[in-house]
């Protein structure tokens, strides 16, 4: 192999190492820290790499003077280097991608539930309080809580409680429209921000629920049911509530409201 391809294989091998070495660290930073991996450097130094290692192919073929059985070697051999490095770059990018996604689920969604968790429902509640402040839309929020879930945990075990869990955002994810938010709040509790959306319809949609749920028989493992049914309050936001804290704290009260009437009772303020 002549000098030209030992420098074209020199620097491909650099640029790839470099390219492994730099997705490692941004993959860790990325579980450590939080911050998100620039796939375009990643492209750069490996698109680079698959450059390098295609330069060596042809320089071997370039400056090979005898068109013998050489030549042809040295075509196939940086035809494979390239598609296999080809390959692996990309094959580490999606591998990254995919990584970070899984990460980036962990981090904002319940791990049983696979709702949204409650910080973000709170990011998201800040950010619908002040497009109504700003436009006058209306927005409302639905909390609901599992009368008898401490019942299935305490009798069943939690196993029967978590299959309840699984299933129960199934029935809610089918009914609501795709700009609401559906959160898990507590152990107990699933929280939903109804944008553009007043109280009284926002009431309609937690009478559904209720209805569905209740009608509903819940899998607890072994080929055995139980039913399950939710008490749920319902406030619409109003500008006089000022604060986040104060909008929650209504609702938590219509909650409160409704669970002294007993289970799967709605109240809507």
């Amino acid at each position: 192999m002549d000098m030209h391809s030992l420098y074209f294989i020199g620097y491909a091998l650099f640029a790839t190492v470099g390219g492994i070495i730099i997705a490692q660290a941004q993959y860790s930073r990325k579980r450590k820290e939080g911050k998100k991996i620039n796939y375009t450097i990643l492209k750069v130094v490996f698109g680079f790499a698959l450059l390098m290692w295609t330069g060596a192919a042809l320089s071997a073929v370039y400056y090979t003077e005898s068109h013998t059985a050489l030549t042809v070697s040295g075509i196939l051999v940086g035809i494979i280097l390239s598609a296999l490095f080809g390959w692996q770059i990309n094959a580490v990018i999606r591998k990254l991608q995919m990584d970070e996604k899984t990460i980036e689920d962990l981090a904002t969604h319940d791990a049983i539930t696979g709702l949204w968790i409650r910080r973000v429902f709170h990011q998201t509640l800040k950010t619908k309080i002040e497009r109504a402040d700003q436009l006058g839309h209306p927005l409302s929020i639905l909390i609901l809580k599992i009368d008898n879930l401490k019942e299935i945990n305490s009798e069943l075990g939690y196993e029967a409680g978590d299959l309840v869990l699984q299933k129960l955002p199934e029935i809610i994810l089918r009914a609501v429209r795709p700009t609401d938010l559906v959160c898990r709040y507590g152990s107990r509790k699933i929280a939903i921000i109804f944008p553009n959306l007043d109280a009284k319809i926002a009431g309609k949609f937690a009478r559904s629920f209720q209805t569905e749920i209740a009608a509903h028989d819940f899998n607890t493992g072994g080929g055995n049911t139980i039913a399950v049914t939710i008490t749920a309050g319902v406030v619409g936001y109003t500008a006089e509530m000022k604060t986040e804290r104060a909008y929650l704290d209504a609702v938590e009260r219509a909650l409160h409201t409704a669970e002294k009437s007993g289970p799967n009772s709605l109240c809507v303020a």
